[in-house]
């Protein structure tokens, strides 16, 4: 009797042990919101300058490629002009999509010819996109960007030579 028990606990702990319970493997993805965003420098910068024939004159600087955004969804550009470029003179820029832009370009909006506030005031909106910046084939964006500074002082011809200072930033809103 004693071995017919001992036999019936064997097979019963090697039928346990040997079952095999099913589990259904998975994997939980939770994408974030990209973004990515890059002032380039260009090796050469062609100012124009503008007698205007008034007190204050202009130089303009046109930058091709200048900004690049990658976004997953929609996005604003903003800028406010920096320190260093006295209280009589004014920034302005006006942003364009760039010619080598590959990425999605529905839903942009461009600012024309903003006059940008001081670092300690609100920011103004450069470019504003309502969608993605990827197109299926092409993540980023490219935007050319033309800057106008109006001083006294344009071209120089005191002891500090103009310098066009813009802080730029981006925001998913």
């Amino acid at each position: 009797m004693k071995k017919a028990l001992s036999i019936l606990v064997f097979l019963f702990i090697a039928i346990a042990n040997s079952v095999v319970f099913a589990q259904t493997p998975g994997l939980t993805i939770k994408l974030l919101d990209a973004l990515s965003f890059t002032i380039s420098q260009p090796e050469n910068l062609n100012l124009e300058y503008i007698d205007s024939g008034k007190k204050k004159d202009r130089l303009v600087a046109k930058i091709p490629d200048h900004i690049t955004v990658i976004s997953s969804r929609g996005y604003e550009v903003k800028a406010v002009s920096g320190s260093g470029i006295g209280k009589e003179s004014k920034v302005s820029l006006t942003s364009y999509i760039s010619k080598s832009n590959k990425g999605n370009t529905s839903g942009l909006v461009f600012g024309r010819s903003i006059q940008l506030p001081s670092s300690n005031g609100k920011s103004a909106t450069v470019i504003s996109a309502s969608n993605t910046s990827w197109n299926g084939i092409n993540p980023e964006n490219k935007f050319d960007i033309d800057y106008s500074l109006e001083t006294t002082n344009a071209f120089g011809k005191g002891e500090n030579p103009a310098s066009i200072p813009v802080i730029f930033t981006v925001l998913q809103p």
